[in-house]
């Protein structure tokens, strides 16, 4: 048996009805997140004149020419940034020298120093 078919009125109505359903979505999606449009100040808005004002470039070639070498150059420093370290920065640890002369220290420790006589060790040998 063939099943029926449903009328094709029907099938219209119910993909009408889907895409009505995801318009309106994302419509309000949209309103949610669209950003507001910038407001222009009117000095920006109103138009200019496209005449050239010949009394300003009067007074622009009237003014003082400086040539390239009578201007110093000025030598501006920019500071270096502290929190990172640079090789000047950089200074080399002190390492610890051993030495064959003895030197005296302030320190309430006492250290053990060699003595020039020959002394035993457990074996029975004299050590130097």
């Amino acid at each position: 048996m063939k099943k029926p078919k449903p009328p094709s009125l029907v099938t219209i109505v119910i993909l009408t009805t889907i895409t009505v359903i995801f318009w309106v979505f994302f419509s309000v999606y949209r309103a949610f997140t669209a950003q507001p449009s910038p407001s222009v100040p009117p000095e920006i808005i109103e138009p200019f004149n496209p005449n050239l004002d010949e009394d300003v470039l009067g007074r622009i070639e009237g003014r003082t020419f400086f040539a390239e070498g009578t201007i110093p150059t000025l030598n501006i420093l920019t500071p270096t940034p502290t929190g990172l370290p640079s090789e000047e920065l950089i200074t080399p640890t002190p390492t610890a020298t051993t030495s064959a002369v003895p030197t005296a220290t302030a320190s309430a420790i006492p250290t053990s120093t060699a003595s020039a006589t020959p002394t035993s060790t457990p074996s029975g040998e004299t050590a130097p």
